[in-house]
């Protein structure tokens, strides 16, 4: 918990410093430094912050939909405005399906007015909406009683004792790295995975890594641990987290998934966790951090994220996320619906939403590399691994990408005109609006070429729709341009909305 929502629930309990301190047995002179910054609350106050803030954050006005995890092309900002432009288009209490959901970020601003269906092909945005749909403040409460963490500390005792050599070279990597040795730090990175080396060894792997790889993985195999419980540090321990911060995360998520009865809140928090702790550029799950410039020179300022972002406390950035959650539960009257599938495949059977919204992918990179480690550590399986030729061998891709990961017609240059043309088939069919997102994209601006020109997607819109609307969306407001297609002079930075009706 940060020193900002410290200070947020002490304000919402209308309490002074020394009556918030009096809850904890500390000084209100230890609060003032929690809230600035100087000091931390130690484990046990820290647990009971997020716990206390479930009850008191109810009552701090939400500014900003909520975010669960880091995400590209997120409506954070602009949700509140898409609800509105839905809201003037289909009447109050209708359902509304919101295509290619994402972090439910939409979805949780209609619920608060409406029944919404929230539609994504990925397991780890099912498990997203799902949590933000559907679950309360008292599905986060258990994970904050001590019980639960004495579970996971035997857990964890457990993992660590599989894995420790390869815990014995990460601690000495790290040290070596702080004083200016990096090479066992971008060893374990480019080729610490254990599932990986498991699959082809690399014969770059200096030997004292790659021995400590095998032992951790014939300890793993011969325990009494499953596959589903080793997810993290099977895969992903090394390249994207340390193995201690991976360790913590299988232990967390295979305790709420045995004691909890509804355990979707807490591994939910455990994805935004991922995220808030993954070692990567701008937090996001494309490829690990490549600490090396291409003269073999290594990055100051990555070497220096790698390593606080390695010792980063899995434990505290949990909590925080519980409470969250907890903060951010939609608290509504209506029956929200959640669908693991294709949006095509669910368009072509449904017949209950009175209007979709969709926010589309419109570049190669979405659904592809960005989160197919969330979407491992919520499947839980064993998948194999990409590979590439590499100077004449075959090695897995440092991405450590599952094999058959999920991309998008919508994504592919040669697929997306049939996908669009389909998505406005379908949507027209049921004689419904369809309010879509898209974001311009001119030649020369340095921006990811779209996979349809501006142009190109009006036009098939126009096909199945007698009346097009375009709207632009600025930070805190939206305005309608005009009905007719051919008005694309809007400036190029924004994000537009285009209103299709019959």
């Amino acid at each position: 918990m940060d020193n900002n929502r410290i200070k947020h629930v002490r304000i919402s309990l209308g309490e002074t410093q020394a009556q918030f301190g009096s809850r904890f047995g500390v000084s209100g002179i230890a609060i003032s430094h929690w809230e600035l910054g100087r000091s931390k609350p130690n484990m046990q106050r820290l647990r009971a912050l997020a716990e206390l803030s479930i009850v008191a954050e109810g009552s701090i006005p939400q500014r900003v939909p909520f975010r669960a995890i880091q995400y590209l092309g997120s409506k954070q900002r602009l949700a509140a405005s898409i609800a509105e432009v839905i809201g003037e288009s289909v009447g109050e209490g209708l359902r509304v399906g919101d295509l290619f959901s994402g972090t439910a970020v939409v979805s949780s601003v209609l619920a608060k007015t409406r029944p919404v269906t929230a539609v994504d092909v990925q397991s780890y945005s099912t498990l997203i909406a799902q949590a933000i749909l559907t679950c309360s403040a008292a599905d986060f409460s258990e994970v904050l009683c001590g019980s639960f963490w004495d579970e996971v500390a035997g857990q964890v005792a457990v993992l660590q004792r599989a894995a420790k050599n390869l815990l014995a070279f990460e601690e000495e990597a790290l040290d070596m790295a702080a004083n200016g040795d990096a090479k066992r730090l971008i060893d374990m990175i480019e080729r610490g995975s254990i599932a990986a080396h498991r699959q082809r060894p690399d014969d770059m792997c200096t030997g004292a890594l790659a021995k400590a790889l095998v032992q951790a993985d014939r300890k793993l195999v011969g325990s009494a641990l499953g596959p589903a419980t080793t997810t993290a540090l099977t895969y992903f321990g090394g390249p994207y987290f340390s193995y201690s911060q991976a360790i913590r995360l299988d232990a967390i998520g295979a305790v709420a998934r045995a004691r909890l009865k509804r355990p979707i809140g807490a591994e939910a928090a455990l994805l935004s966790t991922a995220s808030e702790i993954v070692n990567t550029v701008g937090k996001q799950f494309a490829q690990p951090v490549k600490l090396r410039k291409a003269d073999g020179s290594v990055q100051p300022l990555l070497l220096s994220r790698a390593i606080a972002d390695r010792r980063r406390s899995v434990e505290a950035s949990f909590c925080t996320w519980v409470s969250r959650w907890a903060d951010r539960c939609v608290d509504s009257c209506y029956e929200h619906r959640i669908e693991c599938d294709d949006v095509l495949n669910f368009l072509e059977r449904d017949d209950s939403c009175s209007a979709y919204y969709a926010d589309p992918p419109y570049t190669i990179d979405h659904y592809s590399r960005f989160y197919h480690v969330l979407e491992t550590l919520v499947k839980r399986d064993t998948p194999m691994l990409d590979e590439m030729n590499k100077l004449g061998r075959k090695t897995v891709m440092r991405g450590v990408y599952r094999t058959g990961r999920y991309q998008s017609s919508f994504c592919i240059p040669s697929e997306a005109p049939t996908a669009f043309e389909r998505l406005f088939t379908l949507a027209a069919r049921r004689r419904v609006p369809l309010i879509l997102s898209y974001s311009p994209f001119e030649e020369g601006s340095g921006a990811r070429a779209r996979v349809l020109t501006l142009e190109r997607l009006l036009h098939l819109g126009a096909k199945h729709y007698k009346r097009c609307v375009p709207i632009e969306i600025l930070e805190h407001s939206h305005r309608k341009l005009n009905a007719r297609l051919n008005n694309l002079h809007i400036r190029p930075d924004a994000e537009r909305l285009f209103l299709f009706e019959n």
